[in-house]
């Protein structure tokens, strides 16, 4: 059965991102049972996880998910560039659940920032006009031409200038260790020395349209495991 890895271990955190909820090509089973199955003591949202702009706040296939996510224990949202509509909440905690921009901790001696990385890209993300009209087509078009829109477009801009403009995110974030973010859809793990000889890493979650991956952290440890093939990456 696929994802049996994910039952009866408990971890620290668990992430995941870019689940894009009511687009043709989210993986909805197979994250359904990753909340279900997995034991965690704080989940963290990473942006885009459902598609707002397609679909109503109190549609099944969101009242699903939230069904499956185990609320006695600590919820942090972080609003995407998808998640539009829950931009009022930022600040705002319901229950155990916390709406936020990024969120930021420590653990096992290293500091951690995550946040979802839309603000790193300086294309089309920014222009909500345009967002939507490409959320309202995007349906359509990953019908005529068999198209994940959303990872297609992501991965299209990330390989442009890769390595470089990695390093001008990681200089923008060099007050902390580790930055784990989405949005490209392009799940990896960078570590490297910086100058002051200290380790830092770059972690991106990936998404759950064209892969299911996901993150785990247990006493400041990283894992990015994939779902589908059961093992880390």
């Amino acid at each position: 059965m696929q994802g049996t890895a994910a039952r009866g271990v408990r971890v620290k955190r668990l992430i995941v991102s870019d689940t894009h909820l009511g687009s043709r090509f989210c993986r909805k089973d197979q994250l359904l049972s990753l909340l279900k199955n997995k034991k965690y003591d704080q989940l963290i949202l990473n942006g885009d996880i459902i598609e707002f702009l397609k679909v109503p706040t109190f549609a099944p296939i969101v009242m699903e998910i939230i069904r499956s996510i185990d609320l006695t224990k600590e919820v942090i949202y972080i609003i995407g560039n998808h998640d539009v509509s829950l931009s009022g909440f930022i600040g705002e905690q319901f229950k155990n659940v916390k709406f936020v921009n990024e969120y930021c901790f420590e653990e096992g001696g290293r500091s951690f920032r995550i946040e979802h990385g839309d603000r790193y890209d300086k294309g089309i993300v920014h222009h909500r006009t345009l967002m939507k009209i490409i959320s309202a087509f995007q349906d359509a078009l990953e019908l005529i031409f068999g198209w994940n829109l959303a990872t297609w477009y992501a991965e299209l801009k990330f390989n442009k200038r890769k390595i470089k403009r990695l390093w001008e995110i990681m200089e923008l974030n060099n007050d902390v260790d580790v930055l784990i973010v989405g949005h490209t859809h392009v799940p990896e793990v960078l570590i490297w020395i910086d100058e002051e000889e200290e380790i830092k890493t770059y972690v991106n979650t990936g998404d759950w349209v064209s892969h299911a991956t996901y993150v785990e952290i247990e006493d400041g440890v990283i894992r990015l495991r994939n779902f589908l093939k059961k093992q880390n990456l």
